[in-house]
């Protein structure tokens, strides 16, 4: 079964309770009581897309986090490569792995159903959740 990881879902929600207007920033402790999420769990997350250029971390009396750009310009591709590392319906389509058999027998059939879910998941932009 082909399925993401609770993390990427949990990750939406954190993006998605994030105010638009950029002047205004969540605590991931209000997103922990609003989520039923595990604060600890949040941080993990909140990291990961940090680093992938998704959240901006603001510090002070105000302070939390913000997206670093508009809804409109995260694709779920950039958060699922964000928290699992990579976005293939089988390793060997990861960009960061290559197929270990040149008989591989699923290759050539899997090679396009990958392509149009990447295509699809590129399409999908955080503002349509």
């Amino acid at each position: 079964m082909f399925s993401l990881k609770k993390e990427t879902d949990y990750a939406l929600q954190l993006l998605k309770s994030i105010p638009k207007d950029k002047k205004f920033c969540v605590s991931l402790k209000d997103v922990a009581k609003e989520t039923g999420v595990s604060f600890l769990f949040l941080q993990k997350i909140a990291r990961k897309l940090r680093l992938a250029g998704l959240l901006k971390a603001v510090q002070g009396v105000n302070g939390g986090y913000s997206l670093s750009r508009p809804a409109n310009q995260i694709s779920l591709k950039d958060i699922i490569v964000a928290i699992e590392g990579g976005c293939a319906v089988l390793p060997c389509y990861c960009e960061k792995n290559k197929c270990a058999s040149a008989k591989c027998v699923l290759k050539s059939k899997m090679k396009k159903i990958n392509e149009d879910i990447l295509k699809i998941l590129s399409k999908t932009k955080l503002s349509q959740f």
